[in-house]
């Protein structure tokens, strides 16, 4: 069973390690990872996601069950680490939304997605991806609108919800996301040909993000005060898909089939959004960095374990 997970988890972390030691040993420059970094964030993923939601059975792929499983996960989880980082950690109200945010935002996409699909076949992605249809937009527009209205200079609710609006509509993940909904819903049929292209075309955008990952996580600066890491990383890889597992097995019943993808999507890293997220209002870029880091890593550990409690 060790050998057969393994299978399943290395692959993925492997291209990721491929990224980090490119940029380690110096064969590629920092402009280089940014600029691919930019490429997969502006238009690889966003156009994977149009894609993959524009043929996707939207009638048989909303279990919101499963959905309100999720997404209670991720607030019992934003909810913990926002508390805790205020009142034990003694951090600022910014920074504890920030590094509540970062425990909420697993990374669905570049580790959730390939890693579902090696353990469990491609048969079941369409759970992840009515996951990630909400996913980003939530996260930020819960985290942009508390900071927005719990700034000193006193924003109004209405404004800040209209900041945390703009930035999650002016963003290309979120413009994918409708594009794709939009063609699913007028019921737009690619031509046979036209099909085969677009997927030719998504081949690259997994690998190459997860490479770029690598490198972008080799430059980043990480602070040597790992507490808040750690309590973040303990929600993130352990609370979150526990509390998936737990509602949806135990309280709703829902089949283990359908359920554990939720289940990997809750318990994958941080990812990369939570940094830029973190660069958007200049706090706690070291901390978010150093979990984003060591939580990527230990993914391939935390994976495992529920990957084996799945099987």
């Amino acid at each position: 069973m060790f050998f057969e997970i393994a299978a399943i988890i290395l692959p993925v972390f492997l291209v990721v390690l491929l990224g980090f030691f490119a940029c380690s040993s110096h064969l590629l420059e920092k402009w280089f990872v940014d600029s691919l970094a930019k490429i997969c964030q502006n238009f690889g993923i966003p156009f994977l996601l149009f894609y993959n939601l524009a043929i996707l059975d939207l009638d048989n792929a909303f279990d919101f069950r499963i959905l309100i499983c999720f997404y209670i996960s991720m607030v019992i989880s934003f909810l913990a680490i926002s508390c805790i980082s205020y009142f034990i950690f003694k951090q600022p109200y910014i920074n504890s939304i920030i590094l509540g945010f970062c425990a909420m935002f697993s990374n669905g996409v570049l580790l959730g997605l390939p890693i579902s699909e090696r353990a469990f076949g491609s048969e079941g992605l369409f759970i992840n991806y009515t996951i990630i249809v909400g996913h980003a937009p939530f996260c930020y527009l819960v985290g942009i609108t508390l900071i927005e209205v719990m700034k000193t200079d006193n924003t109004s609710i209405f404004s800040g919800l209209q900041n945390s609006l703009t930035a999650i509509f002016y963003n290309n993940l979120t413009i994918g996301i409708l594009l794709g909904i939009g063609f699913n819903m007028l019921k737009f049929e690619f031509s046979v040909n036209t099909k085969e292209l677009l997927r030719i075309g998504t081949v690259w955008i997994i690998p190459v993000s997860l490479f770029t990952m690598g490198g972008v996580l080799y430059f980043y600066r990480i602070t040597n005060t790992y507490k808040i890491p750690f309590a973040i990383i303990f929600a993130s890889l352990f609370l979150q898909p526990a509390v998936v597992y737990s509602l949806g097995l135990y309280i709703w019943n829902i089949d283990l089939y359908f359920l554990r993808n939720a289940v990997i999507m809750a318990a994958m890293a941080p990812g990369l959004n939570a940094y830029f997220f973190a660069n958007m209002y200049h706090s706690c870029r070291a901390t978010v960095a150093t979990t984003i880091c060591v939580s990527t890593a230990l993914t391939i550990f935390s994976s495992s374990f529920w990957i084996y409690i799945l099987s």
